[in-house]
């Protein structure tokens, strides 16, 4: 009888213990969906430089990485309870994507049919303003085709 009590008590407590979550993995620019087990009212991102958290619908979080490195989510309910808590990892994508160094200076290129250089942190700073204006040159025709919003 005291044997069958003392398993169900670490049943019990084995089934109350917090579950040890995995690291979530998440690729910089890319975005992942996490399904909540309840209504969220407040997500906390612990950098949002790292990652960014938008709740689409009270049960439905949507994550993106924006810079490498390593960050925590967590969603409260109405109340503040936790329904959600997760450190997330930021990576460098790599597939389709080159480093080319020549000598100390790395440029990367992003590849598919043809490659084209995205600046990533550590390659070479004397092509970023380059880089950026021609990004803010195809932003700015993206945005011209769709029409201003306002």
């Amino acid at each position: 009888m005291i044997r069958r009590i003392a398993s169900i008590m670490t049943f019990a407590l084995a089934c109350s213990a917090p579950a040890l979550a995995e690291d979530m993995a998440l690729a910089v620019e890319h975005a992942q969906v996490v399904r909540l087990p309840g209504d969220a009212s407040t997500v906390i991102v612990g950098n949002p430089s790292i990652a960014d958290a938008l709740v689409h619908d009270g049960r439905t979080l949507v994550l993106t990485g924006r810079l490498q490195g390593r960050t925590n989510i967590i969603a409260l309910d109405r109340i503040g309870r936790v329904i959600y808590a997760s450190d997330v990892v930021v990576t460098n994508p790599v597939a389709g994507q080159v480093a080319l160094f020549r000598g100390p200076d790395r440029t990367t290129l992003s590849c598919a049919e043809t490659c084209d250089e995205i600046p990533r942190v550590g390659d070479n700073f004397a092509r970023e303003p380059l880089l950026s204006d021609q990004q803010s040159g195809r932003l700015a025709t993206a945005e011209a085709a769709i029409g201003d919003p306002s």
